[in-house]
């Protein structure tokens, strides 16, 4: 078995960075759970109710629930990984996803200082 296939001993402690990495994710899985939970309520309503064109209103239906599923699952599944080296890049990944929005930033930003500290790379076995 090689060093990436083997699951890291979690430490006795996890750094105080994985709490707020897991409230992150279930706060962006639900974040882009409404967004695709929006996209269907625009493919199910009338567009004259949306004051919208048909074609519109199913387009942009139909991006919201794409978008928001594909981003939904990956944040939705990242708290439930084992502790193994690609899932600390994974985990800068999705907040990198969180530095593209405004919104997000003020979350994102400190959580990204704190994933890249020695602490959090030992908890996943990185050197």
């Amino acid at each position: 078995m090689s060093i990436s296939e083997r699951a890291v001993e979690t430490p006795a402690r996890m750094p105080q960075a994985w709490s707020w990495y897991v409230a992150y994710c279930l706060a962006m899985a639900a974040m882009y759970f409404v967004v695709a939970a929006l996209g269907v309520v625009f493919l199910a309503l009338d567009p004259a109710d949306l004051e919208m064109e048909s074609l519109e209103a199913r387009v942009q239906g139909v991006v919201l629930l794409v978008m928001g599923l594909a981003l939904c699952v990956p944040f939705a599944v990242a708290p439930l990984l084992p502790r193994r080296s690609w899932v600390w890049v994974y985990g800068i990944v999705l907040i990198a996803v969180g530095l593209t929005s405004c919104c997000c930033m003020p979350a994102s930003i400190p959580l990204l200082i704190a994933w890249m500290k020695p602490e959090m790379k030992q908890a996943f076995g990185r050197p």
